[in-house]
């Protein structure tokens, strides 16, 4: 009974132990850690649909410009096989004196055979086709516009997934001074506690001690909140799956040095207005081409079997006819195609006022980037000494507290006021990486 009780523990311990190694394995399996911004980009480049979309966008484009390439020559044939079976064959009037008969009388023919068999080819090929050739130098400018359209897609995913990941980097660091704080707050209330029930402190002055910890306690909540829901953004950005474990392991490091001399040239806004005013050219190119005439080689091989008695008919031959010979076909004019055309020059028009405008903007966005690191470097530095002036006062202040010349009330002004500087720090330098992390996009994806 000994042996059987054993075994049946050693059969539990070895079912609780695999349960262990594949839970393990399975939390090993779903956990995905980044330490820099660079590798968080690396992962959304492999797996972001909207990437994966642009990369199908490039592939249609490819697609439209091969069928334009085809639609230079527009090879149709045009092929039909046919059986009829004329149950009631038409009738035509002969002249009666053909057949011996009355001049002046007609006699009633039955013409044609009862099973007719048809099989045909009729090939065309354009040989001069104006709006083709168009259409294909407009297939090439989309192909050359969904590149660029898909770069500006990731540069502002790219910029998206870095603002949300060093918010993450910020709200950690945040969180972090926050705990801290918590801890010298309850310090601070129990020395006041400490000191009411000595007499020496009046009851609003242990009361102001205890909100002081209670809303540091619900900033830390809120902290925390906003951490899950910059994960949660940072999730949908890259496509990470919902059951993936998501961790940003980046040390925070304020020792930044102010880059001289960071310049950003880039133009992609400007190039794609300029794809976008081509296509507008080309579109009232078309139009205006439609209206010439198209140039055509046709041809036509076909085979006839005619018989009374049934179709494939063994004793009937099959009789064949050909031609081959040049075809004109020139549109009638109409208000439609007119109307079309007077747009399309409106069109055009207005994309290239667009695109003076877009070269305008993107210049000065660029600048921009740059005036953004350089007020973001500022505010860094200027928070960096607020913080560590705000961290003097508060000392002073817990030294003047302690030796009883300072009022309560002022020594936890001094330590709110510490702990707002204190993550305000944090904040900026998560402003100064993002504004910096900008520039170094804009540059990389041209």
């Amino acid at each position: 009974t000994l042996g059987i009780y054993i075994i049946i523990i050693m059969k539990q311990l070895l079912i609780l132990f695999g349960f262990l190694l594949v839970n393990q394995f399975s939390n090993a399996q779903n956990k995905l850690e980044f330490n820099s911004v660079d590798s968080l980009f690396k992962y959304a480049e492999n797996n972001s649909f909207s990437i994966k979309t642009g990369e199908q966008q490039v592939l249609l484009a490819k697609w439209q410009k091969i069928s334009a390439q085809a639609g230079l020559v527009n090879f149709r044939m045009q092929t039909s096989f046919s059986l009829t079976d004329n149950v009631k064959l038409p009738v035509t009037y002969f002249p009666a004196e053909a057949f011996g008969g009355e001049p002046g009388t007609f006699k009633e023919v039955t013409t044609g055979q009862q099973f007719m068999g048809n099989f045909n080819f009729a090939p065309q090929i354009d040989i001069i086709n104006p709006v083709s050739w168009a259409k294909l130098k407009s297939a090439k400018i989309n192909s050359e516009l969904t590149d660029i359209n898909n770069l500006i897609v990731k540069k502002a995913l790219f910029e998206s997934i870095s603002a949300s990941y060093y918010n993450i980097i910020s709200l950690k660091e945040q969180i972090e001074i926050s705990q801290r704080n918590l801890l010298t707050a309850d310090t601070l209330q129990t020395i006041m506690q400490n000191k009411y029930s000595e007499g020496i402190l009046r009851q609003q002055d242990l009361n102001d001690a205890i909100i002081n910890k209670l809303s540091l306690a619900d900033k830390l909540k809120q902290l925390e909140i906003s951490l899950n829901q910059q994960y949660y953004a940072l999730k949908v950005l890259c496509d990470i799956p919902q059951n993936e474990k998501l961790t940003i392991t980046e040390n925070v490091n304020y020792n930044q040095v102010f880059n001289i001399g960071l310049q950003v040239n880039n133009q992609l806004e400007h190039k794609s207005s300029l794809l976008k005013a081509d296509l507008a050219k080309e579109d009232l190119r078309v139009n205006r081409l439609s209206q010439y005439p198209t140039v055509s080689i046709v041809a036509y091989d076909g085979w006839q079997q005619n018989s009374k008695n049934e179709f494939f008919d063994s004793n009937s031959n099959w009789v064949n006819s050909q031609y081959i010979g040049l075809r004109l076909s020139m549109p009638f004019p109409d208000i439609s195609r007119f109307t079309l055309t007077k747009n399309a020059k409106i069109n055009k028009t207005i994309s290239e006022f667009e695109a003076k405008h877009a070269k305008h903007e993107n210049d000065i966005a660029n600048i921009q980037l740059v005036l953004d690191y350089e007020k973001a470097y500022s505010q860094f530095k200027t928070a960096n000494q607020i913080f560590l002036l705000k961290e003097e006062n508060y000392q002073m202040a817990s030294n003047q507290f302690n030796a009883a010349i300072l009022s309560s009330d002022k020594l936890l002004i001094a330590f709110d006021d510490m702990l707002v500087s204190q993550l305000n720090y944090s904040a900026s330098l998560a402003n100064l990486l993002y504004a910096k992390s900008k520039i170094e996009i804009n540059n990389s994806i041209q």
